[in-house]
This record gives C-alpha cells, structure tokens and sequence, in this order.
C-alpha cells in the first residue's frame, strides 16, 4: 500500500535546516543557536501559513543583472541588433535576456491577479 502523508513536515524540516545554515555561513551564528532560530522561523511560518498552498517564485529577477535589466528596459519590441552592439554582447545573448526578462514580468503580473484586492 502507497504511503499518502503530507510532504508538509519535510518540508519545514528542509527549510529549517536551510535557514540554520544560512545563519551559521551569513552571519557565522553558532550551530545550536542557528538551530534554535531556525526551528522559531519555521514555525512561525507554519502557523502563519499554515493549510495554504504556497508558491515560491524561482527569483528571475534576481537572477537578471543589472546589466541585462538594463538591457530590458532599454529594449523597444525592434533594437534586438542595437542593443547587442551597445552591451557588447551577441544577438541571441540579447534575444535570451528578453525572452527571460519578459517572462518575469508575466509572472509577476499573473501573480498579482491572485492577491487580495486592496480597499481603494
């Protein structure tokens, strides 16, 4: 017979044991310490969030350097070839920053279609 539990307390153990790391590499917190941190963080997660469905983002747009935001931004829908002579880069590098820059945005976008609406 198939095991069916929830994958919800392996998750919050991942997540504990990441953000323990985190703490002893980024800001070199004692491991027990970190440890203790971590397990708070998380549970204040799972009661905050707790029976949700939560999605997280991959983070495309931390993913984009400034260089290629810049490079997005300055793009018009037609200087694909301009762009590239301007940054240095190829034509398929520049056609690649947009396809991803672009798709951010969308799911940025789609995301928000979702949030509850503000009192406006």
């Amino acid at each position: 017979m198939t095991d069916f539990r929830s994958k919800g307390p392996e998750l919050l153990i991942d997540l504990t044991e990441h953000i323990a790391i985190a703490l002893a590499e980024l800001v070199s917190m004692e491991s027990a310490k970190a440890q203790h941190v971590a397990k708070e963080v998380s549970d204040r997660m799972a009661a905050h969030w707790g029976g949700q469905n939560i999605y997280f983002p991959m983070g495309q747009s931390i993913k984009l350097s400034r260089r290629d935001r810049q490079i997005y931004d300055d793009f018009n829908g037609s200087n694909h070839s301009d762009l590239a002579r301007k940054y240095g880069v190829s034509l398929q590098w520049i056609y690649k920053i947009v396809k991803a820059a672009r798709k951010e945005a969308i799911a940025h976008r789609q995301g928000d279609m979702f949030s509850p609406a503000s009192d406006a």
